[in-house]
């Protein structure tokens, strides 16, 4: 190796002698040599191996926080292993099929104490949670009805943090387990291996120590049954990783920032056979989480993660009762301050139970219920009146709907009426006391088909598609309506049971113009004219009519003599497709536009006795522009079934809403006279309700009410214009200051309505839950009326005063701007009322100050502007 320079340089010395050879040193240079042979090409390399493709994740650890907010997840339970602990294979991806992965990271809470105080000792993943259940079968004997029992009933070992003990696992009512082990492939798929030992529940809850109430048998039979249906339910939901108590420790740095789609995955099967239930077995599936939503928008509870009804059914068990004893009574009903978690031995948090006295509300009996501060008999039900009769409304739809009429039981029969004392036989069969210990006799009187026709409600709706023998079920129709000078020409018909009718002759005096029936529909006349400064505006405000209220003429007024040449007359016959022609007279006036011609109202069945309510129809006059359509009547119907305003004269149509509640409309409690509210206060008609609701105003009716003292100056008045009344109602107890209604229907009756009540039960910021998809952009400007608030005469001393502010128009009404009636009637806080005069709208001015060209909403909240609405309130 050392001689290897010296070898390099005597090579070098070598090849420069042969250079020196080959050139002269002042010779010219000789030809050049020819080419060389080309050498032979090497050898090819051998082809590297192809890469594997990339495989698109969404990893949960890399998303922002408002990713992760707007993510949409699928999920999937592929197979469930069953053994001491189960075992859950399942599978995540986004809506578009892309894996869901990154979810193995778990949070453990030492240092954070929970609601109770306690310190976790394991750790949990806070994105899942998963439930586990058996369900009972109908038992053969007694027939209580098939239940959930649900297995996740011990707790996990805590630390007390104020005094560092520890607590062990014990009994506890229906949980979730989070806190096995979560094993995550990174494919999307999962394997979850539950914290609890099911096969032991039962041996657990033998082994614990009981003190009163806490009673083992609240609990019931845990036992482990692999031959029976099981359901595993697995929750995805919560905080962006890092945002709430979503971080290692569990201590919150940032707001949480939750999953705006949680879902909820449902897997029953047979665990003996590992077999997934087949569709329509029977999995005790009687209302759909659809049929909710019709009315919930999107129903989610505990922190927004809880969204499926058969979720919900595997927690809401009887054994919420577990650790409560009975309920107090009272003479009326139940003591509120002790709470409630046990009545007549069952659970009020079993979701029969309690779905059941929820959606009876104000209709149960008794008073004074207080589960988790829901008080049952202080909620209104917003189906039609009667609506708490049509359980297909949510028992519709799912393989198990009928069983409210097939498998009546105590539970599901007495949370509704629970004026019935089954123990005793209180309030059950009329005239005698016949105790009922179990569910065996029910059927005996209450077969389906007596259960059905006692839940049948009066008129013909979706959910309730017959009613009883021999009524009648009416439809009306507009055909075309023209107007000559101030004459109404209306081509009508109307149908019983799809027939078209055929009306009594004219004659003088008539009131009842169909045989059979008493009552009569009616033409309402809507139409706008200018005002306030306001051109062909773009609302109706039937302008020079009392309190802005159309023309009404019934067809008994149409078929009486003695009227024909003030109301005007009808064609003797139909023709040949049963349409009638109506002549009204004086129905518009001559500058009028935007006409209409609505028709409603009802007739009454003499015999069997009921009144016939029929869905209302409105036509535009021929050339006239119809008025916008702003609100879609059937999302109203998701509610309401049908909306029934006015005691059934005005049915479903909001476009006949609209012809009545314009914006001059006000309420008009402050001018029923002294006279009139002492016969009404005289004869009882204010109820417990209406008692309540004036004492929380500050009022309190007089016994008796003297007259001259003008008293019902006391009561609120507000505007009745009907997008103002129906946000400020919707908007309920979420207003600042709730909306309070009091309007003079004496002698028959005082409307008496308080907005705190009120409790919206979908999505209060959808406005597309009642409005159509562009309802709810701002119009054009310049085409709306101001809404009057207050009617003020500038002369009002008495009640008679008030009363008849309402029939004038005055410069010192107290009004508000447009865009601003439509939005302060649901944001009423200072700050936003603030936010609109500040931008020009105009709150409470006098009419004579009216300015609406001066509000610049429109400029931030139009379509397709930085804030529009219907952007902001989806």
């Amino acid at each position: 190796m050392q001689h290897r320079p010296l070898k390099q340089l005597c090579g070098a010395l070598a090849a420069a002698a042969v250079l020196l050879a080959l050139v002269a040193c002042d010779g010219k240079t000789g030809p050049a040599g020819a080419n060389g042979t080309n050498g032979t090409n090497g050898t090819n390399g051998t082809n590297g191996t192809n890469g594997t493709n990339a495989t698109p994740v969404v990893n949960v650890t890399k998303l922002t926080p408002e990713a992760w907010a707007a993510l949409k997840p699928v999920g999937q339970i592929t197979s469930v292993t069953m053994g001491a602990a189960p075992v859950v294979s399942f599978k995540l991806t986004d809506a578009g099929g892309t894996p869901i992965v990154g979810l193995g990271a778990a949070t453990t809470k030492s240092t954070v104490p929970d609601r109770n105080g306690n310190l976790a000792t394991l750790p949990g993943y806070p994105n899942l949670a998963f439930a586990i259940a058996k369900l009972v079968p109908e038992d053969a004997t007694t027939k209580a009805p098939s239940k959930w029992v649900s297995y996740i009933v011990t707790s996990v070992p805590v630390i007390k943090a104020s005094t560092g003990a520890a607590i062990p696992a014990g009994p506890t009512t229906p949980t979730t387990d989070n806190t096995g082990t979560l094993v995550d492939n990174g494919d999307g798929t999962y394997k979850y291996t539950f914290y609890r030992d099911i096969t032991k529940t039962q041996a657990a809850l033998d082994a614990a120590t009981y003190t009163a109430p806490a009673a083992k048998a609240d609990l019931g039979d845990v036992t482990y049954a692999p031959s029976l249906v099981h359901r595993i339910a697995l929750q995805f939901s919560g905080a962006a990783r890092g945002t709430g108590s979503n971080t290692p420790d569990g201590v919150t740095v940032t707001p949480s920032v939750n999953l705006e789609n949680p879902i909820n995955v449902i897997y029953d099967f047979v665990p003996a056979t590992g077999a997934v239930l087949a569709a329509g077995a029977d999995n005790r599936d009687v209302v759909s989480i659809n049929n909710c939503n019709e009315c919930h928008d999107k129903l989610a509870f505990h922190g927004g993660g809880r969204v499926e009804v058969r979720y919900c059914a595997v927690c809401h068990t009887d054994q919420r009762k577990f650790g409560y004893a009975e309920a107090a009574t009272t003479a009326t009903g139940y003591d509120p301050v002790a709470g409630q978690r046990k009545i007549n031995g069952g659970a009020v948090g079993d979701l029969t139970a309690m779905a059941h006295r929820i959606h009876m509300g104000s209709e149960l009996t008794k008073d004074g219920y207080n589960y988790a501060n829901v008080k049952f008999e202080k909620l209104g039900y917003s189906m039609l009146d009667g609506g708490q009769r049509m359980c297909s409304k949510c028992h519709d739809g799912v393989a198990q709907a009928q069983n409210w009429n097939l498998k009546p039981s105590r539970l599901a029969c007495g949370t509704c009426h629970d004026q019935v004392d089954f123990a005793t036989g209180a309030n059950h069969m009329p005239g005698t006391l016949v105790p009922q210990a179990n569910d065996a006799a029910c059927t005996i009187c209450h077969d389906s088909a007596t259960i059905k026709t006692y839940h049948l409600t009066a008129n013909v709706t979706p959910h309730n598609p017959t009613v009883a023998a021999g009524l009648k079920n009416f439809t009306y129709e507009i055909k075309s309506a023209a107007v000559s000078g101030t004459t109404a020409t209306v081509v009508f018909r109307i149908k019983a049971d799809g027939t078209p009718v055929t009306f009594a002759a004219a004659a003088a005096g008539l009131t009842a113009p169909l045989a059979g029936f008493t009552g009569s529909p009616s033409f309402l006349m809507a139409y706008a004219q200018d005002q306030d400064g306001i051109v062909a505006p773009a609302d109706y405000n039937n302008l020079g009519r009392a309190n802005g209220q159309p023309l009404t003429v019934s067809i008994a007024n149409l078929l009486d003599t003695n009227k024909a040449l003030t109301s005007g007359t009808m064609s003797a016959t139909a023709d040949a497709d049963g349409y009638y022609t109506a002549t009204i007279l004086n129905a518009f006036p001559a500058t009028a536009t935007l006409r209409s011609v609505a028709l409603q109202g009802y007739f009454t069945q003499v015999s069997p006795a009921a009144a016939r309510h029929a869905i209302s129809v409105v036509k535009a006059v021929t050339g006239d522009t119809a008025r916008r359509t702003v609100i879609d009547s059937a999302k109203c119907a998701n509610c309401h079934e049908w909306f029934e305003g006015h005691g059934g004269n005005r049915v479903y149509q909001v476009q006949v809403c609209v012809t009545c509640h314009v914006p001059g409309l006000t309420t008009s409690g402050r001018g029923i006279s002294d006279t009139a509210l002492e016969t009404y206060r005289a004869a009882g008609l204010f109820t417990a309700k209406d008692t309540a609701n004036l004492a929380a105003w500050g009022i309190t009716i007089p016994n008796p009410v003297v007259a001259g003292s003008n008293f019902a100056l006391a009561f609120p008045q507000t505007t009745n214009n009907f997008k103002d009344m129906i946000h400020g109602i919707h908007a309920g107890a979420d207003r600042t200051s709730p909306i309070r209604i009091v309007r003079d229907r004496t002698p028959g009756a005082i409307a008496i309505i308080n907005g705190a009540n009120v409790g919206f039960p979908g999505i209060l910021s959808n406005c597309q839950s009642c409005h159509t998809p562009t309802g709810y952009n701002l119009p054009t400007t310049g085409k709306l009326l101001s809404s009057r608030e207050i009617a003020d005469n500038g002369a009002i001393l008495t009640t008679a005063d008030a009363k008849a502010s309402l029939g004038t128009v005055s410069a010192t009404d107290k009004m508000i701007t447009p865009f601003t009636a439509a939005c302060v009637t649901c944001h009423d806080s200072a700050p936003a009322k603030a936010h609109m005069v500040t931008n020009g709208g105009q709150i409470l001015v006098n009419r004579s100050a009216l300015n609406a060209a001066g509000e610049s909403c429109a400029t931030c909240h139009g379509a397709g502007s930085a804030f529009d609405p219907v952007v902001l309130h989806k």
